[in-house]
């Protein structure tokens, strides 16, 4: 016999809200800067509800679109790196 536990689906649709709250603060943001003109190219990635990955793209020509991918893969590995080294 299962168990299911309503507290625990509960919390994970908590979570669920949450990350959604979070993702739209970020996506706001970044609408507004580039509203303001402050923002003028960038490259994103996103996981799909089915783990497809994305990466959204604006920007000028491929090789910025590029330099940006990969300055922001650096950004996201050397943060972890700096994550574990704090443990």
């Amino acid at each position: 016999m299962d168990v299911i536990n309503i507290e625990d689906k509960l919390q994970i649709k908590k979570q669920d809200n949450e990350q959604r709250k979070a993702m739209l603060e970020v996506l706001d943001e970044m609408r507004k800067q580039v509203e303001d003109g402050e923002l003028k190219e960038f490259v994103a990635a996103s996981l799909c509800k089915d783990g497809s990955p994305q990466i959204h793209i604006a920007c000028w020509d491929l090789a910025g679109g590029v330099g940006l991918y990969e300055i922001g893969k650096f950004m996201f590995i050397n943060n972890d790196v700096e994550t574990e080294d704090a443990s």
